[in-house]
């Protein structure tokens, strides 16, 4: 089962992120919204793992998270991404403790690789995914700021990710405190 461990959104800040950003009506047919309700940070995606590794994934994450990093999470803006030829809407966001937060999901990400050989190595940018273009198709690049939009995130969660003909399905197998 494919599984990720990410920090989901709080309504209010979702719901602030849905009046700041518009789409508009030419590119909404190429484009595939993510439901808000499933919005999240992803720390680290693990990719398939075993049933029988579960309960030790979980273990090794919660070791790594006994002392998580304090303090909010700011949506700083959006933007398309990547930079050449973009196919995904992103809110970047940055942790007030940028440094600590890598640091842990690095150590997160090392810990679990043991169990999870397809665990995704590329450079941890918190961002939350807001939509992704039909048929890979290039989106216009595109960029805009956001201010005074935060949370201090209270819990991770580990996620078992089902892709379905109706998008991804996202449920939650354990919780994690953050911000004791």
């Amino acid at each position: 089962m494919r599984c990720f461990l990410g920090i989901p959104i709080p309504a209010d800040c979702r719901e602030q992120i849905r009046n700041a950003w518009h789409i508009s009506e030419e590119e909404r047919p190429f484009l595939r919204l993510v439901d808000p309700g499933l919005w999240h940070v992803t720390m680290a995606f693990f990719g398939d793992i075993k049933y029988e590794n579960l309960l030790k994934l979980s273990q090794l994450i919660g070791n790594a998270l006994e002392t998580p990093p304090e303090g909010a999470f700011e949506v700083t803006g959006i933007e398309t991404f990547p930079t050449k030829r973009p196919v995904i809407y992103i809110a970047k966001c940055e942790p007030e403790q940028k440094i600590a937060w890598q640091d842990t999901v690095a150590n997160i990400r090392d810990m679990a690789s043991l169990i999870a050989p397809q665990i995704d190595r590329k450079p941890w940018q918190p961002h939350i995914t807001l939509a992704r273009a039909r048929n890979k198709k290039a989106l216009d690049p595109f960029e805009m700021s956001l201010e005074n939009i935060g949370w201090v995130p209270e819990f991770a969660t580990l996620y078992m990710s089902e892709l379905t003909p109706a998008g991804p399905k996202y449920t939650p197998l354990h919780e994690y405190r953050l911000n004791n």
